[in-house]
């Protein structure tokens, strides 16, 4: 690699003793710097051996040079190294027979693979690099949770919080659907999306990257989206498996310890329902921990979970640096980079995006066969098979992205409609109340209706905008950089969309996080000139790199306070203190503590990181072009100190408040408001013969416009052999509705639906008594003892209650046969099987051992087996064992055998 720059006022000397150059693809962990060698005179090259990486960055470093100096026209020159085995590039290749199975294919490539190709194969360059001697493709690969994120000029989409909030899972799918179009114009196959955690932190960053706080609606949302992008004939990468969402105190990564009781029944529930649904190709592990044991190397998690319960048989991706972390760089699991393959081969991971695998330690083992082979086949297997049934050897689309080109199909008119309507769909209208307090000194305005100041008149003669987001509208994390005119602020969508007569001015007042620029006088200028105030604020979020933005979201920005950030609450406060009516429009990746707000502000709307679109759909919600239906996917706090603070807790053995603070949430999750109103009624609940509960209710537009409801199905479980959540999310529909129209909305829960780990952690339905309530947000409670029996909707307007007495029983009921016993010359070892059958009525998961002569061999292996369903469960022992007494051992269950 070659970096080229001039300077003035530096000697060849004083340049390399100021400079330092590091080259990774995570810029929190720079690593070493590299090691280069200089020429020239104030035209400066440094040469510099190849390092794997995403970011260069160029470190000068402080009191090494005590005069002034220069540095300008910084260029980087990488030359493409000739791909592994090149010389033999016409050499026979038998696996490109497509009348073998993908299996047998795959096995013919490994055995003529060297150990160097395996860990070529299974490095990360922006996607599979292949390997060109033996026909292997190269697969790409992109970011792309609301847009292509690479390159230049393709649709940004509302991030995947706002999607969250739309409740929408068609909508959703047509937004993938678009996105993979895109992805396809630009010749990639594989996206590293979408994000499945369940966000139960709003402190920490990367709650916008998910669809909210609730496993069934990040399964619905995130399921509808693999739907729509994999109907393309794409791969998804669903992540980050698993457990990422609930954080220490709210900081990316930090893991807060949960039992397997609590990782079963919310972080593993949107993983093994896609993986179950969808048939994903692959798979991305997380930073964090599973029991204790960092994600990188938990073969329990990558292995006995992901493979022998769920089935799944794609391929596994690290994130970035992830297996590098199990070194002293985080978690002290490994000594140094060999040790750290190691276990992450033995987890099954196949893709390393870092520079794990393809480290010199790495690559010196492999060569001297000291680099276990049968782990290092096993994930080339996996990304090979995955290859082969795609045919991705026959018909590759794959080609390098030209980051300066836009692609057929991007941004194109279709596209922006479809981008305008998600962002509409997404945004949440959490007040319209003016304050009493607004007209202490005057009369209502008659711009305001009934005390609701929104819709606004587009011919009011003023209007004021102001705050940081007012002008600089922010996409969210993982959008490509420099989008400029192609995302449409708040600012500008409020200005195009009033009449002529219509004064729209503007002052920023703050930036969103410095406290420098803070122009106060400024923005209370034009306040008290206009008849309403829109304040713009919330998050900083964005992909570009550049000293003069502090990220307050995205990955690796938490943001402990949840007060609006640098002098933002201020500039709020002070406007609200003019007496004129102020619209917060919150634009964030996360909830904020909006408790002043929600007293002093006429209204506020949540439009989260609304895509490229996103000030024209604003504007549409602000002057009633559009009638907002958002939904929260997450809680908002009355403080931090409430946190964590999500819909769906466990009952409390002692009280529920604070000594100086109420246990309620500010906004409650699937909460949202409406410029029409709504009534339920008619609530019919059924046991079917199956065990299946049919669930209907009507929902009628009982206001004067045309609008949506998201109508949600919650279940309460209130006996049961263990202690179980006060309310859970079991179901949503969005429906419009005309003034007077009334539509039946329509559920069904399964068995299964209803289930809980009992006692024994074992999967049952108990029969007993269940509340079943249906209406426009999370049902209402009170927070004291008899807890559950307070669940449920005040009035006809915001929801239906019922009860089911449940009659039926369910449960799993394993049986063992023995399979028999296969040499597997490979590998060197013996192969022994069983078959798992459920005897039982519900789908259940279990664990199984095998002792010979009392001592326990391999690991214990998992199954999760469907009723009347079987699973072959192998066990791999030595080959020198040729007798002895064979016990396999479930949880209830034991077979013995003679070997």
């Amino acid at each position: 690699i070659e970096l080229q720059l001039e300077t003035t006022n530096l000697t060849q000397k004083e340049l390399e003793k100021l400079l330092y150059v590091y080259v990774t693809y995570d810029p929190m962990n720079l690593g070493e710097a590299a090691k280069y060698n200089i020429s020239g005179t104030s035209k400066y090259i440094l040469k510099f051996s190849p390092k794997y990486g995403a970011h260069v960055k160029l470190e000068f470093k402080g009191n090494t040079i005590s005069h002034q100096y220069g540095v300008k026209n910084i260029k980087l020159i990488a030359q493409e190294e000739s791909p592994v085995g090149m010389e033999n590039s016409k050499s026979p290749k038998p696996w490109l027979n497509t009348r073998l199975s993908p299996a047998e294919r795959a096995e013919l490539i490994l055995d003529a693979m060297t150990p160097e190709e395996k860990l070529e194969l299974i490095r990360e360059s922006w996607g599979i690099p292949g390997v060109k001697r033996l026909g292997i493709p190269p697969v790409t690969k992109v970011e792309a949770i609301h847009g292509y994120s690479y390159g230049s000029g393709a649709t940004i989409y509302p991030q995947s919080i706002g999607m969250g909030a739309s409740f929408d899972k068609q909508l959703t799918e047509e937004v993938a659907i678009a996105i993979a179009k895109e992805t396809k114009a630009a010749n990639t196959i594989q996206a590293w999306s979408p994000v499945l955690d369940v966000a139960q932190d709003p402190r920490w960053g990367r709650c916008e990257e998910t669809y909210g706080e609730d496993p069934f609606l990040v399964s619905t949302i995130g399921g509808a989206w693999i739907k729509g992008y994999q109907s393309e004939g794409l791969w998804t990468t669903p992540k980050h498996f698993g457990v990422h969402g609930s954080q220490l105190g709210g900081r990316d990564s930090h893991d807060i310890g949960l039992s397997e009781r609590e990782i079963r029944e919310i972080h593993l529930v949107p993983f093994r329902n896609v993986i179950k649904k969808y048939n994903c190709q692959s798979i991305m592990m997380s930073y964090n921990d599973f029991n204790g044991v960092p994600v990188a190397k938990s073969r329990e998690l990558l292995y006995n979970i992901l493979r022998e319960e769920w089935g799944f048989n794609g391929f596994i991706v690290s994130d970035c640096g992830a297996i590098r972390n199990l070194t002293s760089t985080k978690h002290y699991t490994a000594l140094n980079a060999l040790e750290a393959a190691e276990q992450a081969l033995a987890a099954g991971i196949s893709t390393n995006c870092g520079n794990t695998y393809n480290d010199p330690l790495v690559k010196k083992a492999a060569e001297k066969g000291k680099l276990n082979q049968e782990n290092l086949d096993n994930v080339c297997r996996y990304l090979l098979i995955t290859m082969l049934r795609n045919g991705i050897f026959e018909t590759n689309p794959a080609k390098p992205l030209d980051w300066n080109k836009q692609y057929d199909g991007w941004n194109s008119k279709e596209n922006r409609a479809i981008a305008r309507r998600a962002a509409q769909k997404t945004i949440v209208l959490l007040k319209n109340d003016i304050p009493t307090s607004v007209f202490a000194k005057k009369k209502q305005p008659s711009f305001a209706s009934e005390n609701k100041l929104l819709p606004l008149s587009k011919n009011l003669k003023t209007i004021a905008v102001v705050g940081p987001g007012s002008d600089q509208p922010q996409t969210g994390d993982y959008t490509y950089k420099n989008p400029g005119e192609q995302v449409v602020s708040v600012l500008r969508g409020i200005q195009e969309a009033v009449g002529s007569e219509t004064k729209v001015l503007h002052e920023r007042g703050c930036e969103f996080f410095k406290t420098e620029n803070y122009n106060l006088n400024a923005a209370l200028k034009i306040a008290k000139q206009a008849d309403v105030v829109v304040m713009v604020g919330g998050d900083c979020s964005t992909s570009h790199n550049s000293a003069d933005i502090i990220n307050t979201s995205g990955e690796n920005h938490d943001y402990a306070s949840l007060i609006l950030p640098g002098n933002q609450q201020k500039l709020l406060e002070a406007l609200c203190e003019t007496g004129k009516p102020v619209v917060l429009v919150l634009q964030a990746g996360r909830p904020y503590n909006l408790s002043y707000a929600a007293e002093h502000c006429a209204a506020i709307l949540v439009n989260w990181f609304p895509g490229q679109e996103g000030g024209y759909a604003t504007a549409d919600v602000l002057f009633g072009d559009y009638n907002p239906a958002g939904r929260l996917p997450m809680t908002f706090p009355k403080s931090v100190a409430q946190v964590p603070c999500f819909y769906n807790f466990k009952t409390s053995g002692r009280r529920y408040e604070y000594s100086d603070m109420e246990f309620y949430p500010l906004f409650q999750f699937g909460y949202g408001l409406s410029y029409t109103t709504f009534e339920y009624s008619n609530l019919k609940i059924e046991e079917k013969e199956n065990g299946n509960v049919e669930v209907q209710a009507t929902v009628k537009n009982t206001g004067k416009r045309a609008g949506e409801e998201v109508a949600q199905l919650y279940v309460t479980d209130m006996y049961a052999s263990v202690k179980t959540r006060v309310m859970e999310l079991k179901g949503f529909d969005r429906v419009a509705l005309q003034p007077n129209e009334s539509k039946t909305v329509k559920f069904i829960l399964t068995p299964y639906d209803i289930s809980i780990l009992n006692d024994k952690m074992d999967r049952v339905v108990e029969p007993g008594s269940f509340k079943i309530v249906v209406g426009g947000k999370s049902p209402s409670y009170v927070a004291k003892d008899k807890i559950k029996d307070s669940v449920g909707f005040l009035t006809s307007a915001e929801g239906v209650n019922g009860t089911l007495d449940y009659s039926k029983s369910y449960k799993a009921d394993f049986d063992i046969a023995y399979n028999g016993i296969k040499t597997d010359l490979k590998y060197n070892k013996l192969r022994i099987s069983v078959d798992v059958t459920n005897k039982g009525n519900i789908t259940d998961c279990g664990k199984i051992d095998l002792y010979i002569d009392g001592e326990k061999q391999d690991e214990t292996h998992h199954f999760e087996i469907d009723p009347a369903g079987k699973q072959t469960i192998t066990f791999d022992v030595d080959k020198n064992i040729n007798s002895g007494k064979l016990m396999f051992v479930t949880k209830y269950k034991v077979l013995e055998k003679s070997l």
